[in-house]
């Protein structure tokens, strides 16, 4: 501002020093520089503060108009005006009106001292009362002036305040609603980019109205196959087909009509009419009076997720296979059946196909497969609608028969009599890869006659009964009779006498040698034998099923480890340390403290891990494979190793396989037995040779018995070999007196090779 005044002062004092030159006024040239020389100094001192300008400034002011009221006269007091004027602008109202008295004093005290002399036409220039009555005059404009000007200019600034507030909110206003609308394009843009379906229909009055659809995503479009246009003012309901839930879609329909948030699963349509599953959730919106003005639906496509189900229930609950129900199927169908049953007649038949290993052995899995396909297919073609079939696994199935009217005499006839027209339907030939085969059967019979009869007694009676007809030649029926209890009985004898062999000392381990291809010994196997208190011997193969149904394997195996270590001492002790191969059941493997248990087994008989061979089956990973895997890992590292044993004869997953820690397979005797002489097992030797081979592992032909056995296992990979072409199984004093003698034997020079 000062600037300003500045050029302004000069532009207007240069003229009047030009003319109060000219009439030799030169006071008046004097106050016009001094004041723009005054004015100059205080712009060029920047430094000061506000109010030591303002202060100058004013000063300047009212030096000048003093000066004027002394060279020009009392007309000049004009100009004292400005002085408060300035005051109220820039320092305010207090600092004016000190400016409007002060201004006062000087006219009174300049009227009074003669140096500036009103004229008041009517007065006398003498004395004091034309200074006073100016004094008066002054005072009275200037004020009014003055409080004039500073009321204008608070309601000046209070107007501007309001002003800059209202442009601040405005501008506030406009951040905010740039925001939201910044936020409302983001939420739309994902909205739009979910993978869900998102859909808002406008609600209307009454469910019976359609909701019409307002908003539909990408992914609503994508999924349902129509275009926006074709969504936008259409009803929900336009995706609801044939097969939709109808019980599912009245509940959602009831949700709503209650204006209630609801979530669902439902089987929709696109528009090209294929079906998908989706799961719904539907929210109510309402408005700020808690009015319900629009619907928001969220839709997932879950077709994968129901497939999977489907497939998993089919797992657990239907045979790969054959497509029947399976066992858990069987009984939990088997169950509600008796529950309903009340006087209801009926009859479980039990199949069981004769000889099918030679199928398997003969012609492979995969024939044998085919054939128990048809046979499944054969049954199911028998039975009536009620009627159920199911496959327990392997080679046999049950049918289960109900509706059968009459006694107990009409029944077993009739059971009978569907149970021989099975039988004759499957003995006859049928043509699988041309090839030729017809499949007997033997067929157990269990009546449903009792009230107190549950699922269990069904199938074991049924079951008791097929192997008494395998017993009566196969190839036929036997009817359950209260007679084969005893049977069972004699069974659950085997089970309470298996139960106490350990504490009796009835159970011993014999050792069957393994040799190298130099037909030296290269290892054990341990094998249980069980001799009873009356000096029978029970074979392995009836004994070790019922350890395993009944549990008592797990404790069977925790000796057999045992005597692993204390026949593996006794070996190292006479100067014949081998590795010792002991099988291991999946239960017994699957025991949370195995690993522990192993470990301090060895530890405790300073027996060395890599003396170890655990044989497991091809099935031990059926179930918790990652967690078994892990379980062999943690003991291949501790050094033991692993073998699996009658390898080809499982359903193998050869991947999971390959993640075990192996060391070696062991060839089924079944395969050895026929070669080789037969092409197909011969075939399956080589191949498992070979893979054997290419992953690096030993292997161990079971059931050698044969020198062309022997040889054609020499010349064709040269695995180890055990089987009685060599050694027997034998308690270890006589695998020790063995040993010695083969080592007299080497020693004397007597030994040849064996397969020479």
């Amino acid at each position: 501002m000062i600037a300003i005044v500045l050029a302004l002062g000069t532009l207007t004092a240069v003229p009047s020093i030009v003319m109060a030159v000219r009439n030799d006024m030169w006071p008046i040239v004097a106050v016009d520089v001094l004041s723009i020389v005054w004015l100059a100094a205080l712009w060029r001192l920047p430094r000061l503060s506000y109010m030591a300008r303002v202060v100058n400034f004013i000063a300047i002011v009212v030096f000048f108009s003093i000066a004027l009221l002394v060279t020009v006269g009392y007309v000049a007091q004009i100009f004292l005006i400005a002085a408060p004027v300035f005051a109220v602008v820039l320092l305010g109202m207090r600092p004016a009106l000190m400016a409007v008295a002060g201004s006062g004093l000087v006219i009174l005290v300049l009227g009074l001292t003669g140096w500036a002399r009103p004229e008041l036409a009517g007065f006398p220039h003498e004395g004091a009362v034309a200074p006073i009555l100016a004094t008066l005059n002054y005072l009275l404009v200037g004020t009014a002036i003055t409080v004039s000007c500073g009321t204008l200019l608070q309601k000046l600034l209070k107007s501007l305040d309001d002003v800059h507030q209202f442009a601040d909110s405005l501008e506030d206003g406009k951040n905010a609603l740039h925001a939201v609308n910044a936020e409302l394009r983001l939420t739309a843009a994902a909205v739009a980019q979910l993978n869900d379906r998102v859909i808002i229909a406008r609600a209307t009055d009454g469910m019976d109205r359609p909701q019409p659809i307002i908003f539909a995503n990408d992914a609503c479009v994508r999924g349902t196959g129509y275009s926006r246009e074709e969504l936008l003012g259409q009803s929900m309901n336009l995706f609801v087909g044939p097969d939709t839930d109808s019980a599912e879609a009245a509940r959602i329909v009831r949700a709503m009509a209650h204006g209630e948030r609801v979530s669902g699963e439902l089987l929709i349509y696109a528009k090209s009419g294929t079906p998908h599953w989706i799961e719904l959730d539907i929210s109510p919106f309402v408005d700020e009076s808690g009015a319900l003005t629009h619907w928001v639906s969220v839709g997932r496509d879950i077709s994968e997720r129901k497939k999977a189900a489907t497939a998993i229930h089919r797992l657990a609950y239907y045979d790969v296979l054959t497509g029947l129900p399976n066992r858990r199927r069987l009984m939990e169908q088997l169950d509600a059946r008796l529950l309903k049953a009340g006087n209801a007649r009926g009859a479980l038949l039990f199949i069981d196909l004769d000889h099918f290993k030679y199928v398997n052995d003969a012609r492979g899995h995969a024939a044998g497969d085919d054939l128990l396909r048809n046979v499944a297919q054969v049954i199911s073609r028998l039975v009536r609608g009620d009627d159920i079939v199911a496959r327990l696994g392997g080679d046999e199935f049950v049918v289960l028969l109900t509706g059968i009217a009459g006694d107990e005499a009409a029944v077993a006839a009739a059971a009978m009599a569907r149970a021989r027209a099975i039988g004759a339907a499957l003995a006859r030939e049928v043509s699988i890869d041309s090839n030729h085969y017809s499949a007997s059967a033997s067929i157990g019979i269990a009546l449903m006659l009792r009230r107190d009869q549950s699922a269990d007694d069904l199938l074991r009676e049924a079951d008791t009964a097929m192997y008494r007809a395998k017993a009566n030649g196969r190839n036929g029926v036997a009817l359950f009779e209260s007679t084969m209890r005893a049977e069972m009985e004699e069974r659950l004898t085997l089970e309470t006498d298996l139960a106490n062999a350990l504490k009796r000392g009835e159970l011993a381990m014999h050792l069957q040698l393994q040799f190298d291809a130099d037909a030296r010994p290269a290892g054990a196997e341990l094998l249980m034998r069980w001799r009873r208190a009356d000096g029978k011997m029970v074979p392995p193969d009836v004994f070790i099923p019922v350890a395993e149904s009944t549990g008592l394997i797990a404790p069977l195996g925790d000796w057999a480890l045992h005597q692993a270590c204390l026949a593996w001492r006794q070996l190292a002790e006479a100067g014949h340390a081998m590795p010792l191969s002991v099988n291991v059941s999946p239960s017994q493997f699957g025991q949370a403290g195995f690993v522990g248990s192993v470990q301090r087994l060895l530890s405790d008989h300073g027996m060395p891990p890599d003396q170890l061979i655990l044989e497991v089956t091809e099935g031990i990973a059926v179930g918790d494979r990652d967690g078994t895997i892990a379980r062999m890992r943690e003991l291949a590292d501790m050094g033991i190793r692993f073998s699996i044993d009658d390898f080809g004869t499982g359903y193998s997953n050869l991947a999971y396989l390959k993640r075990m820690p192996l060391y070696e397979l062991k060839i089924d005797k079944s395969f050895i037995r026929e070669a080789p002489g037969d092409a197909d097992g011969t075939a399956i030797v080589n191949s498992i040779l070979a893979m054997a081979a290419h992953l690096r592992l030993r292997v161990v032909a079971e059931g050698v018995e044969t020198q062309e056995q022997a040889q054609y296992l020499m010349a064709n990979g040269a695995p180890h070999m055990q089987g009685y072409l060599f050694a027997r199984p034998m308690p270890l004093a006589d695998v020790l007196a063995e040993l010695a003698g083969l080592d007299e034997a080497i020693a004397g020079g007597a030994v040849q090779g064996q397969t020479a």
